[in-house]
């Protein structure tokens, strides 16, 4: 059996990438030595991981697995959420980045020109150091006790895969699709193909994900993302949208509710995920514009606050033929 979370990281904000991943995790029981056991229920993160992780606020000696924004808030927290998402990417076999371009490899977000990060980096040959030096030091002493491993040994994580889409890339499928929505549904496309591929190993594939854009109503969108794929649909409303799609020798069936992240602990952790590629980034931006505009504080470049960003920068932005659709979203 295969499980997978997926959640994102800036659908609000004007400022700043949109941030998708997929966390996946698969069953370690085996029939015969080949063939999967099916089983329906996903894991228990909580549960199965009580020893090492904690919700957001807890104890500070554990993992701490929530919502990201239960974790960030309010520009504090920051360490910890980069400490669990170190610790996944440790237990998913990946070495442990320590910047911008060795990050993003690990999840298959792309190089700092495809996620649009080079722009902000001032030309400089080195790359900034991520994490920072608190939040390392705090990831190494919790990711010593393998903290997303399961004593039981029933599952495991196996890979983390996330879609970046920054401003220019989000306003040119804007302009292709019209609606933010859809451009939404496009990173939840590309996602969602990578795990039909791996479905087609014959493994059972169940995906809870977050809902996103507003949107209760996915089947369409999913038929024209999937067009050879046979989809059942099923409950579709404010609370769930649920599908099976199908072919000779894949099985996926994809469950969408909203606040996914506070019950299933994969969602958590793809949201952890893509808070943690988004700050990033944003650390960059703020960076570059923040050296050049005496005085100029951070954003984390939702409304209202983006706006004062933006009128503090866009002079400057104009005189240098840095063209807005590069930076500020339209939606």
């Amino acid at each position: 059996m295969r499980w997978v979370g997926i959640d994102e990281a800036g659908y609000g904000p004007n400022l700043g990438p949109l941030v998708m991943t997929a966390v996946i995790a698969e069953s370690c029981n085996m029939m015969d030595g080949s063939a999967p056991v099916f089983d329906a229920s996903p894991p228990d993160l909580w549960r199965d991981l009580a020893s090492t992780v904690d919700r957001a606020g807890g104890d500070p000696g554990r993992l701490w697995l929530d919502d990201s924004k239960r974790i960030f808030r309010s520009g504090k927290g920051r360490e910890r959420l980069d400490a669990t998402c170190l610790a996944l990417l440790g237990s998913v076999g990946q070495a442990l980045p320590h910047d911008p371009l060795t990050l993003f490899d690990a999840v298959g977000a792309g190089t700092v020109i495809e996620t649009e990060l080079a722009r902000w980096l001032d030309d400089r040959p080195d790359l900034p150091t991520w994490p920072a030096a608190g939040s390392l030091s705090a990831a190494q002493e919790l990711t010593a006790k393998r903290p997303l491993q399961p004593a039981a040994a029933t599952w495991r994580l196996v890979s983390v895969r996330s879609v970046m889409l920054g401003p220019d890339r989000f306003n040119h499928r804007l302009s292709l699709l019209g609606s933010k929505a859809r451009v939404h549904f496009t990173a939840f496309g590309e996602l969602l193909g990578h795990i039909w591929q791996l479905a087609s190993d014959g493994r059972p594939t169940e995906v809870e994900s977050d809902k996103h854009g507003g949107r209760h109503y996915y089947f369409e969108p999913l038929l024209e993302a999937f067009p050879e794929t046979w989809i059942d649909r099923g409950a579709e409303g404010p609370e769930l949208s649920r599908y099976t799609m199908r072919s000779h020798t894949n099985t996926l069936r994809l469950s969408l509710a909203p606040r996914a992240e506070n019950g299933n602990g994969l969602v958590a952790l793809a949201s952890i995920v893509s808070k943690s590629l988004r700050e990033v980034w944003m650390d960059a931006f703020n960076g570059y514009w923040t050296a050049r505009v005496e005085g100029l504080k951070p954003t984390a470049g939702y409304p209202v606050d983006a706006l004062r960003f933006r009128r503090a920068i866009e002079p400057l932005a104009s005189a240098g033929g840095i063209d807005p659709d590069l930076w500020w979203r339209r939606k």
